[in-house]
This record gives C-alpha cells, sequence and structure tokens, in this order.
C-alpha cells in the first residue's frame, strides 16, 4: 500500500484532471465549445494518461486505476443529477459514457501501442482527432498538437515510480511546456 488514505488521494487526483480539463487554454487558445461533452472528453483524455501508466509498468494490484474510474463516473453520475436528469435518464446516459469511456481507452490505447512500438504517432492522432474533435478535419493540426502533449505526458509519468506521481497527485506538464 503506497498511501494510508487513498479516497483523498483518488480525489486529488481527480481534482487535477478536472482542473487541466478546465484550463482556460483548450477553450480560448484551440476554439473548444464549453459544453458538458467536450469536458466529458477532455477528462477521458487525461484520465487516460494515468490508466496507460499503470498498463505500462504492469502494476496491476494497485487499486488506484479502479478507484479513480468509480470516483470519476460517480462525479458524472452527480453533474447529471445536478443538472436535473431522474433516474432512468441517468442510468441511460450513464450507460452511453461507460461505452464511450471504454471506446476512447481502446482508441488511445491502440494509438500509443503503435507509437511505442513502431514511432508511429498516426493512429494516436485519429482517436484524438475522432474523440475530442468529432472526426473535424479542420482541427487535424490541433490534433497533432494534443498527441505531443499526451506523448509528453505519458513518458513523463513513466519515468517516475508510481510513487513519485502519487507524491505528486499525477500532476501534468503543461500544454505548452
Amino acid at each position: 500500500m503506497l498511501v494510508k488514505d487513498n479516497n483523498n488521494l483518488i480525489k486529488k487526483i481527480y481534482q487535477n484532471i478536472v482542473e487541466i480539463s478546465r484550463s482556460k487554454f483548450f477553450y480560448i487558445d484551440y476554439g473548444m465549445e464549453d459544453s458538458f461533452e467536450t469536458r466529458f472528453d477532455l477528462i477521458i483524455f487525461h484520465a487516460f494518461m494515468i490508466f496507460y501508466f499503470y498498463k505500462a509498468k504492469k502494476i496491476n494490484k494497485s487499486e488506484i486505476p479502479q478507484k479513480l474510474f468509480d470516483y470519476m463516473f460517480n462525479d458524472f453520475e452527480n453533474n447529471l443529477r445536478e443538472m436535473g436528469f431522474g433516474d432512468i435518464a441517468v442510468n441511460k446516459k450513464m450507460k452511453i459514457f461507460i461505452r464511450a469511456f471504454y471506446g476512447r481507452l481502446s482508441q488511445y490505447n491502440k494509438g500509443f501501442d503503435l507509437l511505442k512500438k513502431e514511432e508511429d504517432k498516426s493512429l494516436l492522432e485519429k482517436a484524438i482527432l475522432n474523440n475530442i474533435f468529432k472526426g473535424n478535419i479542420a482541427h487535424e493540426k490541433t490534433s497533432t498538437v494534443f498527441a505531443r502533449y499526451i506523448i509528453k505526458n505519458i513518458f513523463y509519468f513513466e519515468s517516475k515510480s508510481e510513487q513519485d506521481n502519487i507524491d505528486c497527485n499525477f500532476k501534468y506538464l503543461k500544454f505548452n511546456e
């Protein structure tokens, strides 16, 4: 066990994800729509980096990935309820969110695995274009920038131990660093 208070750690990691996903540069510099869907996509995008760290490091005994998933989806559900959705609508939307989450993770995983295996980032860029920019070709250059960002952060996480990442709550490198 690397930490005594896993719940507090998960909350801090998730707060980092939300904070970076709400950064103004996504919405101002890259003209992304400030909507629930965009925030969802950016949260999944950032959470993927942590999940990939655990996959790449083959750290199977950690509870962090599962607890982060649970915390994240509990937050999504709470947000839907705050927006006024009832039980039936929340259940339907949560099923859609979970499918979307696994679909995005699968695409990002395939793209990143190809990058590591063949130094080809085209599949990762395509996954970003499809998921974050809904396939809008006008954002091809931006998806390349986002690919560099995700690559930089995953390699940064992988360069550190699990404990070092935990100690800083999986703090992300800034977009323009």
